[in-house]
């Protein structure tokens, strides 16, 4: 990432975990000024918007957000891609933005470098900007961050709720 002249990332989920061990090297392509585009996605609602606002809040970086029950589908996308001068590398694999997928899950990922000429770069950047440029699935973050925490706060008390019920359960079942 220090090395590169724009970055372009496309995770379905970006945790607070996943952010904190990148966040020296984003302050840093901020301070000099690398431009970066991240999308990320309201799959299942997952994403923690703490981390979303911590991303949006660099100055270079632009974040959207692929909006699935708009789209009718789902977003899984896991790319990660490095542009300096004429040269990408670009990794595409099964990581997102968390702290378990870059840290301890078991992750296959895949490295690649091309000049901008090459067959499998192009490819994948003609499907980013696809995603990027998809406005009427695709909503800029002050476009969607506040409807987007409202979901996400919801998601967590649903999740509370059904933990507490399981919890219950299962101590009725002791005391059976």
């Amino acid at each position: 990432m220090l090395r590169c002249d724009s970055f372009a990332i496309s995770v379905a989920f970006i945790t607070r975990g996943g952010i904190t061990p990148l966040l020296q090297t984003l302050q840093e392509l901020e301070r000099r000024g690398v431009p970066g585009r991240v999308l990320t996605t309201d799959y299942l609602c997952f994403s923690d918007p703490v981390a979303l606002d911590t991303i949006a809040s660099l100055s270079n970086i632009e974040m959207r957000m692929y909006q699935t029950e708009r789209a009718g589908n789902g977003f899984h996308t896991k790319g990660y891609i490095f542009q300096k001068s004429e040269e990408y590398r670009f990794i595409i694999g099964s990581s997102n933005l968390t702290q378990d997928a870059l840290t301890r899950n078991m992750e296959w990922n895949t490295k690649l470098v091309s000049t901008n000429k090459g067959e499998m770069v192009n490819a994948v950047l003609v499907e980013f900007e696809k995603l990027w440029n998809a406005t009427e699935y695709t909503k800029p973050y002050a476009e969607f961050i506040e409807e987007y925490r409202r979901k996400y706060k919801e998601k967590q008390l649903f999740n509370k709720i059904v933990a507490e019920q399981k919890k219950m359960q299962r101590v009725r079942q002791f005391h059976l």
